[in-house]
């Protein structure tokens, strides 16, 4: 086993401890969305029918996903050019600030149209700067990680975002278990958005104790920054932004379907009680948060496509039962089936990200993966949720969400097949293997 460095060690550690802090808060925010769909969606988009309250609500969000792509130009072009510090600490800044207000919204009741469209407005910006977020962390933990270990560093970004949802999760839950419905709906909910502010003043103060990456320093002292690093990653790179983007869209499906929309399917087609469903959602995230990293750790080891290949293979041959089980009345075949999805969601995003980040050279890498993980999440994972709705509303089947999952499974699978396997290689040798040949002479 190869010795790794005591300052590779502390600036990995220092990496996650202090970088990892906003995605907390990023995907707290997207965890308390999805599981207050029941309680928010007849408050802000009232109608007749529940299925079409939950559905517009789940439209926001996929809105709010979209805005994420700009976002990612945005940030991307100063973290490129300006330090990827800079854009992670304005990201939590101007992430906090919808989340929080939301707290504050009035509802439908009180100011009628003007509810929906404030509460829209607060989603779109939220989006917006949620776009250099997610992708800026990977960016930073896969430049200051060892590179024998950058799939189990670039995983934690993971695990990271697994504790926001659980915190979410644990908190719904709490509050569904603790308030009748009618408290849930007058001030419950505000509840969740109150603290989630106070979870970004929290991540502002680490975030700004974070160091630069070695790699953007290198690239300041070696004259590289280009001068539009977004039109240098679409000029020169769009091979990789647009295989980024499919991989980020797929594991976004996955990922959606298996831990934000069980919650509803559990909650309106089973048999277990609402406080149960949050529960056993919250034991699945906080296992996810766990082990995904352990899944990078193996991919150091194994590589990154043989674990992706098997995990949409996996998809493939057992979305539709286990989804079939997660309808049973009983609670331990929930769990068991919970746990299997899990099992495959694991196996494809422990490498994913190390495998993203590993697509780019550090001279453009913030813009190139933002906007391509961005606009795969957005209008791939975002959009997840609002389909697996429509075709549980159009098939009249909890089960049809599965189906969706098998295609795009077929589909990921000669993808994934025909990466380009990059475990183990140093910053340099990425840089060498994937920089396009203008950058021989100067940057764009």
């Amino acid at each position: 086993m190869k010795i790794i460095p005591t300052a590779e060690r502390k600036r990995a550690r220092n990496s996650i401890l202090y970088g990892s802090a906003g995605t907390i808060v990023e995907w707290f925010d997207y965890g308390l969305y999805l599981y207050l769909v029941p309680v928010m969606a007849p408050l802000f988009f009232p109608t007749s029918d529940p299925v079409t309250s939950a559905m517009a609500t789940l439209g926001v969000f996929a809105a709010g996903s979209i805005m994420r792509i700009a976002g990612g130009a945005f940030y991307g072009w100063i973290g490129d050019r300006q330090g990827r510090k800079r854009a992670l600490v304005l990201s939590i800044i101007l992430m906090t600030f919808p989340l929080a207000m939301t707290a504050f919204l009035p509802t439908y009741a009180t100011v009628g149209i003007w509810a929906p469209i404030l509460f829209t407005t607060l989603r779109l910006a939220q989006g917006f700067s949620a776009g250099g977020e997610y992708s800026g962390t990977v960016v930073q933990l896969v430049e200051q990680a060892p590179p024998a270990r950058r799939g189990f560093v670039a995983a934690t970004a993971v695990f990271t975002s697994g504790i926001g949802i659980l915190i979410a999760s644990a908190l719904v839950s709490a509050l569904t278990t603790w308030l009748d419905p009618g408290a849930m709906s007058s001030y419950g909910w505000r509840i969740g958005y109150l603290i989630g502010g106070l979870l970004g003043l929290w991540a502002l103060v680490m975030r700004r104790k974070m160091a630069e990456t070695t790699a953007f320093e290198e690239e300041i002292a070696h004259g590289q920054v280009p001068k539009r690093p977004l039109r240098f990653a679409l000029k020169y790179l769009p091979g990789p932004v647009f295989v980024a983007a499919l991989l980020a869209g797929y594991a976004g499906i996955l990922y959606y379907v298996v831990l934000g929309f069980v919650p509803t399917i559990l909650d309106s087609f089973s048999e277990l009680q609402s406080d149960e469903a949050l529960w056993v959602t919250t034991g699945m995230t906080a296992l996810y948060a766990v082990a995904t990293p352990l899944f990078g750790l193996l991919s150091d080891r194994w590589g990154r496509r043989p674990s992706m290949i098997w995990a949409a293979l996996g998809f493939i041959v057992l979305s539709v039962p286990l989804f079939i089980v997660l309808t049973h009345d009983s609670l331990i075949p929930v769990i068991l089936a919970g746990c299997g999805l899990l099992l495959l969601l694991m196996l494809l995003n422990g490498p994913l990200l190390a495998a993203i980040g590993e697509q780019f050279p550090t001279v453009a890498r913030y813009s190139a993966l933002a906007v391509g993980y961005n606009l795969g999440t957005a209008t791939l994972g975002g959009t997840a949720p609002l389909i697996a709705a429509a075709m549980i509303h159009y098939f009249n089947t909890p089960v049809a969400p599965a189906f969706y999952l098998v295609a795009t499974s077929i589909i990921a699978v000669p993808l994934l097949m025909r990466l380009r396997e990059t475990k183990g290689e140093s910053l340099d040798e990425i840089n060498a293997n994937r920089s396009p040949e203008p950058m021989a002479v100067s940057p764009d």
